[in-house]
Order: structure tokens, then C-alpha cells, then sequence
């Protein structure tokens, strides 16, 4: 029995092995074909004005010519990033590409331990007699799903540094199921000092940790940010990044097109009523936070996944790199699949916007033969898609939570009557 399962183990771990053998693979072999690599690198969709990797690299230029690299209103990117790639681009480009590439394998190996910590979490929760006999999705299943998400390999080769705050989100879930509030809150504190939307998660994050730790891991938070601010100061010389960086975030000066709604929206308003519909855009995305909490309190990794896929369509500068972290947390939640009822509309948003999406750019763009309304119109298609999905996902938890509560009710349609 031992060897039988020493043996079990040795297969599943080559198995893994395996998996992420064939996802660096695959990622080296895009970055080496310098056409599309280039290409990906430009690409709206996957590149926004404060995750852009080729602004990066003319921040990093700046900077390591002693010229403020703030000024000139090109870079918005996190001070810190200045020094790791000031090193990072002095080394042969292959680094480069081998970084993002183990950075996405290190989202994979997290979300296969959050996969099995959600589970034992969840355990002793309520569930459907059904559920008892179904197995739960395997580790590697959720994995690969991200590794060879095509989202994910794009936003990849693209160079979004996007990547590094959803790595810094994952590995602050996965500390938290832990129940350590210290690791979980520095890696969140480092994911909103890098694009202040990961600040949401917070309150998601400290719902999972014991009570008695609240109080120290809010202050964790607040003081971990605080100390990369502080740095931050020391790297640049000033507090020019404060309004460079985030000032950004908040005040959209770049108006740049993305996959977001705010661009076009602010191009075509007045300048006397932009401050206030500025401060409703970003009102809007973090006014959920209580209320899925208040209302998922005992599902936390849910409200955590339901406020990414919030912030992947309501935030300032968005891209598909916010949408695969959302999309990577999704099947953690395979027990709902059951009640989802848009699954083929969904999929053929996704898959409509991602085919249309560059050629109406083109169109605009280079043909001539369009403008701003083709793109933007195939940008609300895309947002759509992730808002019918966080719709549907919502709907399920909240009917799956109403079957266990009335088993009698199973495959019945509820009709709530009005006094």
C-alpha cells in the first residue's frame, strides 16, 4: 500500500513537473520570435499606460541618466520597479524572459495550494448531499487552466507588469488560508503600492484570518505600505511619484485607449462635469466591497474572486492581465458551475471581443476606415462578457446556499412573492 502510494506520488509530481515544463516552453518560444513578441508588446489590450513595459524601460533610462524619471508625464510605474529592472535589463534579454515566465509558474504552484487550503477550508461548511459524491476539482486541473489560459500566455509575452500584483494577490490569499496575517498583508500592501485597486482585498483577506489577529494585520498593511513609500522617497529623490503613479490611477490624465470604459467616456465629457463623474467611476468600484462581505462573510476566497473581476472591469487603466486573475480563481469554485445559466453566452463574448478587438484597432487606427466608436463598442462586448460572468457566479453562490438551506426546493425555480 505504501509503495502503491509513493508511486501515486511520484506520478503526480512528475505530472506537475511536466505541466510546467510545457508552460515555460511555450512562453520562451513567443518571446524568442522577436515579430510577435514586439507585437504583443504594443498591444492595447494588453498593455495600459501604468503597466507598460516599454514605458518601463524609458522610466529605467531616465532614471539611470540621473533625470527625474517622473518628469515628461511618460512613466507611471512604481518607483520600486526602477531598481529591479535597472539590474533586471542590464542582464541578457533571455532574464527578462525567464522572469515573467517562472513568475506565471509561481501563480500556477500558489493556486494549486490555495485550490487544496479552499477546500479544507470549506470543509466542515454546509454542503449538498449531492456534493458528497462528486469529486472536487484537482490542484493541477486549476493549474493548467491558467498556465494555458491564452489570456495569460499573451499577457506574458507582452511584459504587462501586471503580473508582479497579481502575484503579489495570490501569494497574499494563499498566506492568508494559511492564517498568517504578517506575510498575507505585506504581499497585498506591495500589490496596492503597485496599482492601488488591491487595497479592496483587504477586508476579504482579513475575513479569513481569526479575529484576535484583525487589529495586527490592518496595521501590517498600513505599515508595510507605508515602509515602500518610504523607500520609494529615498529611490526618487521626492514625492513626485506619489501623484505620477497614483495621481494617475485616480485622475485618468492619460487617456489613452484600453479595454476599459473609462477612456472614451472622458474624452467625450465636458471639462466642467469631469471631477464628479471621476469621483462616481471610482466611487463605483469600491462601493462592493461591503456588502459582499457583509453578505459572503463565510465565503471569503468568493468575495475575494467577485471584487478582482470588479476590479478587472471597473478599474482606471485595465487589461486582459486583470481578467486572468480572476478567471484563474474562478474554478476554485467548481461547486457553482452547476447553477451557471450563461456559460455559452459568456464564452462567446470573450471569444467575439478577443478576435474583434484588434482588427476594429485596425480599422481605426491604420486603415483609416473606422474610429474611436469601433473600438470602444467591442471593448463594452468584452465588459459585458466579465459582468454577465460575476453575475452568474453571484446567482449561483447565492442559490446553491438557498438549496442547502431548503433541500425540498432542489431544481425548483423560486419565486419570491411581494406582500
Amino acid at each position: 500500500m505504501v509503495s502503491v502510494e509513493k508511486s501515486f506520488g511520484k506520478t503526480r509530481s512528475w505530472n506537475t513537473f511536466l505541466l510546467y515544463s510545457v508552460a515555460i516552453a511555450i512562453r520562451l518560444v513567443i518571446f524568442s520570435l522577436p515579430p510577435i513578441a514586439d507585437t504583443l508588446l504594443q498591444r492595447v489590450e494588453l498593455s495600459t499606460p501604468v503597466t507598460s513595459f516599454k514605458r518601463l524601460t524609458e522610466g529605467v533610462f531616465l532614471y539611470q541618466s540621473h533625470v527625474p524619471p517622473y518628469d515628461g508625464g511618460v512613466f507611471h510605474q512604481a518607483p520600486l520597479l526602477l531598481i529591479i529592472f535597472s539590474f533586471l535589463l542590464q542582464l541578457p534579454d533571455m532574464a527578462t524572459f525567464l522572469l515573467y515566465s517562472i513568475f506565471d509558474i509561481a501563480i500556477a504552484h500558489c493556486l494549486q495550494k490555495i485550490t487544496l487550503m479552499k477546500q479544507q477550508f470549506e470543509r466542515n461548511q454546509p454542503t449538498l448531499a449531492i456534493e458528497k459524491e462528486i469529486d472536487l476539482i484537482h490542484p493541477t486541473t486549476v493549474a493548467a487552466l491558467y498556465l494555458f489560459n491564452p489570456l495569460t500566455i499573451l499577457s506574458c509575452v507582452s511584459k504587462s507588469t501586471i503580473l508582479f500584483t497579481n502575484l503579489s494577490v495570490i501569494m497574499a490569499l494563499s498566506w492568508a488560508l494559511i492564517g498568517r496575517y504578517d506575510f498575507s498583508m505585506m504581499w497585498i500592501a506591495l500589490a496596492s503600492y503597485l496599482s492601488v485597486y488591491p487595497a479592496m482585498l483587504v477586508p476579504p483577506l482579513i475575513l479569513l484570518l481569526p479575529r484576535r489577529n484583525m487589529t495586527m494585520a490592518i496595521t501590517s498593511f498600513v505599515g508595510t505600505l507605508l515602509v515602500l513609500l518610504g523607500i520609494s522617497r529615498l529611490v526618487v529623490g521626492s514625492w513626485e511619484f506619489l501623484n505620477a503613479t497614483y495621481g494617475v490611477i485616480l485622475f485618468l490624465p492619460d487617456l489613452t485607449p484600453n479595454v476599459g470604459m473609462f477612456w472614451y467616456f472622458f474624452i467625450e465629457i465636458f471639462d466642467q462635469f469631469r471631477s464628479f463623474f471621476l469621483m462616481v467611476f471610482q466611487f463605483h468600484t469600491f462601493i462592493f466591497v461591503a456588502p459582499l462581505c457583509i453578505r459572503f462573510r463565510n465565503r471569503p476566497v468568493f468575495v475575494l474572486t467577485i471584487l478582482c473581476g470588479i476590479v478587472a472591469v471597473f478599474k482606471s487603466y485595465p487589461s486582459v492581465g486583470d481578467a486572468t486573475l480572476y478567471l484563474s480563481l474562478v474554478p476554485l469554485h467548481d461547486e457553482l458551475f452547476k447553477y451557471c445559466r450563461y456559460g455559452f453566452l459568456v464564452a462567446n463574448l470573450f471569444l467575439y471581443s478577443s478576435v474583434l478587438a484588434p482588427i476594429f484597432w485596425h480599422l481605426w487606427i491604420y486603415a483609416g476606415s473606422g474610429n474611436a466608436n469601433f473600438f470602444y463598442a467591442i471593448t463594452l462586448v468584452y465588459n459585458l462578457g466579465q459582468v454577465m460572468l460575476l453575475i452568474d457566479l453571484v446567482y449561483s453562490m447565492l442559490r446553491r446556499e438557498f438549496d442547502i438551506a431548503h433541500p425540498e426546493a432542489i431544481g425548483k425555480q423560486v419565486i419570491h412573492e411581494q406582500n
